[in-house]
């Protein structure tokens, strides 16, 4: 759920995203492995953002765009 806050352009990035939901639901938990892999797939983002290459990011957000 916070990849695609974040994919979708609601949250700046995963943490940020985890408060939003937070908000809603106080009782999520993420283990070290959701964190971990969170952490991951940001920096693949911010790596591919900067190279200018097409994520599933940017894929989901044209889509939802178009719809």
């Amino acid at each position: 759920m916070c990849a695609l806050l974040v994919a979708l352009g609601l949250a700046e990035d995963w943490k940020a995203a985890e408060q939003m939901i937070r908000e809603k639901r106080p009782y999520i938990s993420m283990n070290t492995l959701h964190r971990k892999s969170l952490e991951e797939w940001s920096k693949h983002l911010l790596s591919s953002k900067r190279s200018g290459e097409s994520d599933v990011s940017s894929v989901i957000h044209s889509d939802y765009n178009q719809k």
